[in-house]
């Protein structure tokens, strides 16, 4: 078993990034478990859904009270991402690792992206939205697109998808970004169980994985109680410097898979 001097702070971390920003964890948790214990893609991937599962549910619970949470809208978009996860679950043993750090780089940089742009516009409170303005929980064609999209990426590449579900939830379904934060949790539970399910037969390092998924949720909780005090506008700037900056070691792991 690795030594624990490395897994708990790991799990520490990933949790500490799921609770505050909503997502962003398994993305942190792929090219990590790579670094740290010399897993492939596909390993650190479904490690990545065990310690994402943990720690979103952990989170979801420290954000009861705080009024964030859209529990309707998070199950619509968790529950038509289900096919998705499922499908790119399945796939996710048959695309090339170059593929896989190539597409999550795109992901990244869109997703970083448009996130900043949230920001800038979040800087003059004036032009901010008001917590669950433009609400929006019905199932369009766009919510279907969007929501079975996001579980196919979780699938795929193994990730929590909160890096995708966040902007979704604040551009498509209206919500806030701390709602939107709060939100990605219950989609990312959704999503996260069931592509660990349809991984189920992929699942290895039990030891190093129990102690890394018991930490993530430590520090989920941790995550989750510290978002309270952060501003819309701090939460946005952090998501999307923190997926620009992730893009750049993708970018920098698809050269080493060359």
């Amino acid at each position: 078993m690795p030594d624990l001097l490395l897994t708990l702070p790991a799990g520490l971390a990933l949790g500490a990034v799921l609770g505050l920003l909503g997502g962003g964890g398994g993305l942190i948790a792929v090219p990590l478990f790579g670094a740290l214990f010399g897993w492939t893609i596909d390993d650190a991937g479904t490690a990545s859904m065990a310690c994402v599962l943990t720690g979103s549910a952990v989170a979801l619970a420290g954000h009861r009270g705080t009024n964030r949470l859209r529990v309707r809208v998070g199950i619509t978009y968790g529950v038509l991402g289900t096919a998705g996860a499922i499908a790119g679950s399945l796939a996710a043993f048959t695309v090339p690792d170059l593929v896989q750090h190539i597409g999550l780089s795109a992901l990244l940089v869109t997703s970083g992206a448009l996130m900043l742009r949230k920001a800038r516009r979040l800087r003059n409170p004036g032009t901010a939205a008001a917590p669950g303005a433009g609400l929006d929980s019905g199932i369009r064609p766009a919510v279907a697109l969007v929501a079975t999209g996001i579980g196919a990426v979780v699938g795929l590449f193994g990730i929590s998808g909160g890096f995708l579900t966040v902007p979704a939830l604040v551009t498509v379904a209206g919500l806030a970004v701390p709602e939107a934060t709060a939100t990605a949790l219950l989609v990312v539970m959704i999503n996260s169980t069931t592509a660990l399910a349809a991984r189920s037969s992929h699942i290895t390092h039990l030891p190093t994985l129990a102690a890394l998924a018991a930490a993530t949720g430590a520090g989920a909780l941790l995550g989750a109680r510290f978002s309270r005090r952060v501003s819309a506008f701090g939460l946005a700037t952090g998501f999307g410097g923190l997926m620009l900056a992730i893009a750049v070691w993708e970018l920098h792991m698809a050269v080493s898979a060359t």
